[in-house]
């Protein structure tokens, strides 16, 4: 299990790095947690905790999403950065983005002038672009699957959630 992402995971205790400050989010598999460095509590970051029992079955699909995370790099998506395994869990750390679902900032705001629109679908297919130039599909493109880099109304997108992206050859 986790034989092609050995070297993207640590099987350090999490809560011996990472304070963890509340859940901002949860489903079926696990929860999402704000967490800051024990070393360096001034930056937050955002852990998906997974119950391994939930994913056995699926663990493909874990070690792809890993996967890919470790070689996207692009401003519109959300950046990875380590994953930890214990005894229950895996955990994926990642950017922070605190503005909330884009969903959301649509359902709030009902209606986006077309100059704000252009250029959240500017980010978005930008974002799309880059998996494209590198042989990825993210297979489950929707507002709930993009986060607000912050809380300014013209905050910048990031593409989140690849569990179901897959590679394809070129």
């Amino acid at each position: 299990m986790f034989e092609h992402i050995s070297e993207t995971f640590s099987t350090t205790d999490i809560r011996s790095v990472y304070n963890f400050i509340k859940m901002i989010g949860g489903g079926h598999f696990g929860t999402v947690r704000t967490a800051t460095l024990k070393s360096d509590p001034t930056h937050t970051y955002a852990i998906k905790s997974i119950l391994r029992e939930t994913i056995s079955k699926d663990i493909k699909l874990l070690e792809e999403e890993l996967a890919i995370l470790r070689t996207v790099d692009h401003p519109n998506i959300v950046k990875f950065d380590q994953c930890y395994i214990d005894h229950r869990y895996v955990h994926i750390v990642m950017e922070h983005c605190p503005g909330g679902e884009l969903f959301d900032r649509i359902v709030e705001a009902q209606r986006f002038s077309e100059h704000h629109a252009a250029d959240v679908m500017s980010q978005m297919l930008s974002a799309i672009k880059h998996l494209h130039s590198h042989g990825i599909v993210h297979r489950d493109l929707k507002p709930e699957n993009y986060l607000m880099n912050d809380t300014s109304e013209n905050s910048e997108i990031k593409m989140i959630d690849f569990g179901l992206s897959k590679r394809f050859s070129q």
